[in-house]
């Protein structure tokens, strides 16, 4: 009988953690997740996009992505499967696998036809072809063809590439290699300068190449 009364209990515990499991939330995907946020007007808030100069914020609606005003008015329907934050009037969308750019009415500049394309600055965004990186200005025409293994997006008229070697050096909006392919990792340009990585130490340099911090610090963000 104590067996019995002992095995049943048993049951009885092991029902009820089944229950208490089917009644736990269900885990949010990523995509949720970011699309709960991405939605939430504390996060981006008027006050905000006015503080960062932002014209538009992204919104997601059913998987898609569009974008509204800060008054939280759709300006451009969620169509896209994604889209880059606007910068200089364009955003790079995706539809299917193909990218495009369009511009503050929705308008394609760029129909969706190349297999990445980055947000423009300085006139450039970049585009994928072929596993390789290059640059192409509003209207898809190339302007630096897609050599380099990864790329970061133009800023004060310089943009840090990486070779197939791992280095990471600095091209012009030519395309024109102007600090040459040498560090471990290197930062966009701000106010003249680029905070590099060299032997796991970081400093600084300015637009010729010169090193006006020495790369002895263990962050960068200790200088």
């Amino acid at each position: 009988m104590k067996l019995t009364i002992t095995f049943g209990l048993l049951i009885l515990v092991a029902i009820g953690i089944l229950m208490a499991c089917n009644n736990k939330p269900k885990d949010k995907s990523d995509k949720e997740s970011f699309e709960e946020i991405l939605n939430d007007p504390r996060v981006n808030s008027k006050e905000v996009g006015e503080r960062e100069g932002i014209k538009y914020f992204q919104v997601e609606k059913n998987g898609k992505t569009g974008f509204r005003d800060l008054d939280g008015k759709i300006v451009i329907e969620p169509i896209y499967d994604m889209a880059e934050m606007f910068s200089e009037g364009f955003s790079a969308v995706q539809v299917g696998d193909k990218w495009g750019l369009i511009d503050e009415s929705g308008k394609y500049i760029i129909q969706p036809k190349f297999e990445y394309l980055g947000s423009v600055h300085n006139g450039l965004a970049s585009y994928r072809a072929n596993d390789k990186y290059g640059f192409v200005d509003i209207r898809g025409q190339e302007k630096i063809k897609p050599q380099f293994e990864w790329v970061d997006e133009f800023s004060e008229g310089l943009c840090v590439v990486r070779n197939d070697k791992g280095k990471h050096g600095y091209i012009d909006t030519t395309g024109e290699i102007v600090i040459d392919f040498q560090f471990q990792y290197a930062n966009k340009f701000e106010n003249g300068q680029a905070k590099f990585q060299l032997n796991n130490l970081w400093g600084a340099v300015d637009k010729t190449g010169k090193i006006i911090v020495e790369p002895k610090h263990k962050y960068p963000s200790d200088y």
